[in-house]
């Protein structure tokens, strides 16, 4: 079980909510809060995590500096995440982002991308 995942499940029972009562006050499946406790969901979209995080009154957490070790950052991309303070899922998701085989190439277009992308899927 990751870290993650731990501490939402301890969360929830020290509050003394069921899984069903979590998972409706975060807007998702009572299924897909079992699995992210039982650290069966690994890509957690930045919204859930932060809906998590905000109800269950969780600090943030440190960034998983694995993740982004192993992959080829455009310098253009970490200026802009540093920045904007961006969690670690979310720099991962950008960085995996191509049109027609194209990246933006400075801070200022990531910033752009990364806002319609939460426009986009944002609550």
């Amino acid at each position: 079980m990751d870290e993650f995942a731990k501490r939402v499940r301890d969360r929830r029972i020290q509050e003394g909510l069921s899984q069903q009562e979590l998972a409706d006050q975060i807007g998702i499946s009572r299924n897909y809060l079992s699995q992210i406790e039982r650290g069966q969901a690994t890509n957690l979209s930045w919204q859930v995590r932060e809906r998590l995080s905000a109800v269950l009154g969780l600090k943030a957490e440190p960034a998983p500096s694995s993740a982004l070790e192993t992959v080829d950052l455009p310098p253009s991309l970490v200026e802009f995440a540093q920045n904007a303070n961006l969690p670690p899922d979310d720099v991962l998701m950008l960085s995996r982002l191509k049109y027609r085989g194209q990246q933006p190439t400075s801070p200022e277009k990531w910033e752009l991308l990364y806002n319609v992308i939460k426009m986009t899927v944002g609550k």
